[in-house]
């Protein structure tokens, strides 16, 4: 006796898996922040230019550690350009008497709500320099991860 193999099932289980894929797929028509879950960012690096030589290059190597950490992060997903989708960070890296990391993040405004901005600032003694940018990091990550909630929720 020999047993009758057909090819039906598995060119039903094909098209079924096919057809899954295409469905996964995203489409042309939407938007770069509907095809993503992540929020876009844009960031602007400013230092302060009245330090002197030698304090300068520790404020650029402070930035430059900060724009590593930022772009290192899955959090969101960085962005070339100020777009309107997109939170805007300004990074302005100071010293006086001591190390002074200035930050502005402004929310895109949506059709529900008008952009935010939150200022918010991390300083501490210039030798400390190496674990400022991680905590500054990690105030922006969560703020960008609460106002992202907060404006998907609306």
């Amino acid at each position: 006796m020999t047993a009758r193999r057909s090819w039906k099932p598995l060119l039903i289980a094909a098209l079924v898996i096919v057809m899954l894929a295409l469905a996964w797929l995203p489409t042309g028509d939407l938007d770069p922040e509907q095809r993503s879950n992540k929020p876009f960012l844009h960031v602007t690096y400013t230092i302060d230019a009245a330090s002197e030589a030698a304090a300068k290059g520790q404020l650029e190597d402070v930035a430059f550690d900060i724009q590593q950490r930022i772009e290192q992060r899955h959090e969101w997903r960085l962005s070339e350009t100020p777009e309107p989708r997109a939170w805007q960070l300004t990074v302005q890296v100071s010293s006086a008497a001591m190390l002074v990391l200035n930050g502005e993040l402004q929310a895109p405004a949506s059709n529900a709500t008008d952009g935010s901005v939150q200022r918010f600032k991390v300083q501490g003694p210039a030798d400390s320099y190496a674990a400022l940018p991680e905590q500054y990091v990690k105030i922006l990550i969560q703020l960008v991860e609460n106002g992202h909630k907060t404006q998907s929720s609306l």
